[in-house]
């Protein structure tokens, strides 16, 4: 008994080392550059789709998200969002049995005064999704789910853009 759970320690132990030893790490908060500390999100719907997203990710990193430029050292503008589905294959019924899930945001940061930081950049991101009609809530709840996952992803995204563009001034 003693020597199997000595092994199975020393098991334990040998995966965690070897899961280090490649890189391996939990994804956490992004790295967050200094500029964004108090930011000032402009978006036509700030607590909804990408702004949320942003929030969410910049909050998370122990950023303060304003509701002025005023006082901010940073203006995060999304200048456009898109957020749809498309059909991307139809069934012998003739109904949609496959949809694509399209995502795109286009950014750019600003200091307090308008001076461009990080010029506008275009993200996107696409997901299939396969659709079952015989069940249609859980896939429209399915649909809605990965939107938000998505956006998630392109907020950490943006963040990780923005961090690089400003280390290579």
């Amino acid at each position: 008994m003693t020597f199997n759970r000595c092994c199975n320690t020393f098991t334990i132990l040998l995966l965690l080392a070897m899961c280090s030893a490649c890189g391996f790490k939990l994804r956490g908060a992004v790295e967050m550059p200094p500029i964004l500390q108090e930011t000032y999100i402009e978006s036509e719907n700030p607590f909804t789709g990408m702004a949320r997203a942003l929030r969410v990710e910049l909050e998370a990193a122990n950023a303060r998200i304003l509701d002025s430029s005023e006082q901010a050292t940073a203006v995060l503008r999304i200048v456009n969002e898109t957020s749809e589905n498309r059909i991307l294959s139809v069934g012998s019924t003739g109904r949609a049995s496959e949809y694509e899930l399209f995502d795109e945001v286009t950014f750019e940061l600003a200091d307090r005064n308008g001076k461009i930081l990080v010029k506008r950049q275009n993200l996107r991101m696409i997901r299939d999704l396969v659709f079952d009609e015989n069940q249609l809530l859980g896939k429209v709840s399915e649909s809605e789910q990965l939107h938000v996952q998505m956006r998630r992803s392109l907020a950490r995204q943006i963040i990780t853009r923005i961090n690089a563009e400003l280390q290579q001034k």
